[in-house]
């Protein structure tokens, strides 16, 4: 797209669309579906956007979500195969929300057409999909239904109409201006002594503090940056556990759990004689939840798991009896329960990155990329981590692969380290083979995304090649540029 076409379609986007300006937060709507021609705009709104604009939104939409496989050996949409993510269109000054899912076509190769529904935004206003993720999927999601079932264009004219009439609805009460950073809260809660700051003292291997660490009183707050440049504010609320400041926690709920994105909950599973007081306070926290309206994930910590505690057929036991009462009281919540321990760092950065990686609204996208990068490198599993060793992304074929990574990311994190601290490396990768199975290989490499330095633990087949990987990494980079701009 040339430089004056850029401008004019920038002009005519941020033009006046109607009256109300929050109706103009919406500048555009496409549905673009794989059809015979590749990557289409079957329907676009407004309808003189420009036709490069629009096919640049189908095909990037597309090409991006779609892959090599992600559908052609599916069986239509019973494969389940739909995902959301924020996508940059700099070209266009833009940030669209797009959600891929399938089209049931039995003349179609896998039986099903590939298809997106994006809606775009002025960049500046990117925040606005953060803060209301949550209604905009509902509305897409259930546009995207109706398509799937209906395969008519005078309908899916019909069902996109709609869809901008709900949006429109939507945003017309849209008040306040949206600040240029996400602002993300996050609460690490549960009984005193349970391990929260320790934890997070964990996480930062700043270990020498854990001995001199106090009990949290009220509330410690403290920031975490995944990238140096981030389009968020993730603000940590270590909330102190004694009886006085869960009372206060709990009086003011609407302080403290309103508009909140991520909850760790820990449980000291060695205190077994208050492990009901600790369930006790996690049924409270989702009762205030649910009378909030307030849905966030919830990452359980079965705190103080240490390493010599893994043959104790009391734990073992408490740890049933713990998981049973949480799932029968948070159904209609994400819960992911981990055994996390100070004295295994990879424990906590497992259950710390698995909770973070629920904020970023492209985690899907990510993990299908590491899915086609895997398929073209022969590899089993691939971790995605950045420079502090946090899990970005991550995918196995099965257990065992997964299993293997768990032992040695964070052993080979460090032999990178200290290979390059002492400038023994010749290159940016390791290579190990023999570790958990003759016939596999682990390679840790790091790789530049644009301004991010990031790096990858791949389990690949000991007779594939490493300039497999070097051949696939251009594309894989890429690809990776335009996610990471929205990961959180």
């Amino acid at each position: 797209m040339t430089d004056n076409n850029s401008k004019s379609n920038r002009e005519h986007l941020n033009g006046d669309i109607e009256d109300n300006n929050n109706i103009n937060l919406i500048k555009a709507i496409v549905l673009s579906i794989f059809d015979e021609k590749g990557p289409t705009p079957k329907i676009v709104w407004p309808s003189d956007l420009e036709e490069k604009a629009g096919l640049l939104i189908a095909m990037k939409t597309i090409s991006l979500l779609m892959g090599d496989s992600v559908y052609q050996d599916s069986q239509g949409s019973d494969a389940g195969v739909n995902y959301f993510g924020i996508l940059p269109f700099p070209d266009l000054s833009l940030n669209g929300l797009t959600y891929f899912f399938l089209i049931p076509d039995e003349t179609a190769r896998g039986q099903a057409l590939a298809a997106t529904i994006t809606v775009l935004i002025n960049e500046d206003d990117r925040v606005f999909f953060y803060e209301n993720m949550k209604y905009l999927r509902i509305i897409i999601d259930k546009a995207a239904s109706q398509i799937q079932a209906d395969k008519e264009s005078d309908n899916q004219e019909k069902i996109m109409k709609n869809v901008r009439s709900e949006l429109f609805e939507f945003t017309k009460d849209l008040k306040d201006p949206f600040s240029t950073r996400r602002q993300i809260k996050v609460l690490l809660t549960g009984l005193d002594k349970a391990g929260k700051s320790s934890f997070l003292l964990g996480i930062r291997r700043r270990y020498s503090e854990i001995i001199k660490s106090l009990p949290t009183r009220g509330v410690d707050r403290t920031e975490e940056n995944l990238f140096e440049e981030q389009n968020s504010v993730i603000s940590l609320w270590d909330l102190g556990g004694q009886k006085q400041y869960r009372e206060r926690f709990l009086e003011q709920s609407k302080i403290y759990l309103y508009n909140v994105d991520l909850i760790f909950f820990f449980i000291d599973i060695q205190d077994v004689e208050r492990i009901g007081e600790a369930l006790e306070l996690f049924r409270k926290i989702v009762t205030s939840l649910i009378d909030l309206d307030e849905f966030p994930p919830m990452v359980i910590c079965l705190n103080k798991f240490d390493p010599d505690l893994k043959g104790s057929k009391e734990i073992f036991k408490n740890l049933e009896i713990i998981a049973d009462e949480i799932e029968q009281n948070s159904d209609r919540f994400l819960i992911k329960i981990f055994q996390t321990s100070i004295f295994d760092h990879w424990s906590l950065v497992t259950a710390y990155s698995f909770g973070l990686s629920q904020l970023s609204p492209n985690r899907e996208l990510f993990r299908t990329q590491l899915k086609k990068f895997a398929k073209k490198t022969n590899s089993d599993a691939i971790l995605l981590l950045n420079e502090n060793g946090i899990i970005l992304s991550n995918y196995s074929k099965d257990e065992i692969s997964q299993k293997v990574f768990e032992i040695s990311a964070p052993h080979f994190q460090e032999l990178y380290r200290t290979f390059k601290e002492y400038k023994i490396l010749k290159q940016d990768f390791l290579v190990s083979s023999g570790i958990a199975d003759e016939s596999k290989k682990i390679v840790f490499k790091k790789i530049q995304v644009e301004k991010y330095n990031l790096y990858l633990l791949l389990l690949i087949e000991k007779s594939a090649q490493i300039n497999k990987i070097e051949k696939n990494l251009p594309d894989f980079s890429k690809n990776l540029i335009e996610l990471m701009h929205a990961y959180i």
